[in-house]
C-alpha cells in the first residue's frame, strides 16, 4: 500500500505542487487530478522518491501490511515514472525500436538491438519496431508504456499524464488496471491527470484538497500556517 500524507514541494517562488493526501493499496489504481503538466510531473517524481519533499511523508507496504515510513531511496528502488514528458517518455524523433531497447537495457545490463525486435514480437507489437514514435497512435503508445512497465520489476508504477495519448479514460485506464491486477505480480498504479471523469468511481484524489474524512473541524483562535507553507504561495487554494 502507498500512503501519502500532506506531500507538498516547495519550487523557487511558488511550491511545485500544493499538500496532498490519499492511499491506495497493492492491486488497485488510483487517478489523482493535477491541473498544470508542473504539477503532475513534480507529484510523480516526488511519489517514486525522485523529488525532494518539503513536507508530508510517503508510506509503503507490501500486501496488507500497515504501511511504515519509507526512505526516498527504497522508495526509487521500488517504483518507475512511466511515460513522464521531458523526463521518461520517447522523443517523437526517435525510433520505437531504439526505445524499447533503452528502457530495457535499465533492468538488464546487456541487452542487443536484435532482442528488443524479439521482446516486440512477443507481446504482438512487431509492427511498431520500425517506426518513430511520432507514427505510433495514442492507444498502440499506452499499449507499448504498459507493455514496458510490466516488464519493469517495479511494485510501484505512476503514469504522468496518459490522457494525453487518448481523450477518453476507458480507452487507457484498462491497461493500467491489468499492470494493477496482475496475478504474477500485483502492483500499486497511480496515474496523474489533468482531469478525472465522472464515469471514473475508483479511488481519486486532488492535489491542494485533503480528503474530506481528514479534514479537521476549525479550531476558533487557530494558529495560521507558516509563511513556508504551500498555502501563502500562488497556488493556493483560495477559501
Amino acid at each position: 500500500m502507498l500512503s501519502v500524507d500532506n506531500i507538498w514541494a516547495k519550487g523557487r517562488h511558488t511550491p511545485l505542487f500544493d499538500r496532498t493526501t490519499f492511499s491506495v493499496g497493492e492491486g488497485e489504481v488510483i487517478i489523482v487530478q493535477a491541473d498544470s503538466q508542473l504539477e503532475r510531473t513534480s507529484l510523480a517524481l516526488a511519489l517514486t522518491g525522485r523529488l525532494p519533499l518539503s513536507g508530508g511523508t510517503i508510506s509503503w507496504s507490501k500486501g496488507d501490511d500497515e504501511p511504515r515510513r519509507i526512505s526516498m531511496k527504497r522508495l526509487r528502488a521500488l517504483s518507475s515514472v512511466v511515460d513522464s514528458p521531458d523526463v521518461t517518455a520517447p522523443e517523437q524523433h526517435m525510433r520505437v525500436h531504439d526505445y524499447v531497447s533503452e528502457m530495457l537495457s535499465y533492468n538488464l545490463p546487456i541487452f542487443g538491438r536484435s532482442r528488443a525486435s524479439r521482446w516486440l514480437a512477443e507481446r504482438g507489437l512487431e509492427e511498431l519496431d520500425s517506426l518513430w514514435m511520432d507514427e505510433i497512435s495514442g492507444e498502440m503508445n499506452i499499449e507499448l508504456m504498459a507493455a514496458l512497465a510490466q516488464h519493469s520489476p517495479s511494485d510501484l508504477l505512476v503514469f504522468d499524464t496518459p490522457s494525453r495519448h487518448l481523450n477518453h479514460t476507458y480507452m487507457w485506464l484498462p491497461y493500467l488496471e491489468e499492470l494493477a491486477a496482475d496475478e504474477d505480480h500485483p502492483r500499486t498504479v497511480v496515474a496523474v491527470v489533468p482531469h478525472i471523469s465522472e464515469s471514473w468511481h475508483g479511488a481519486r484524489a486532488v492535489v491542494g484538497r485533503v480528503p474530506e474524512e481528514n479534514v479537521p473541524a476549525p479550531v476558533e483562535g487557530e494558529i495560521e500556517p507558516s509563511n513556508d507553507s504551500p498555502e501563502h504561495g500562488e497556488n493556493a487554494e483560495k477559501e
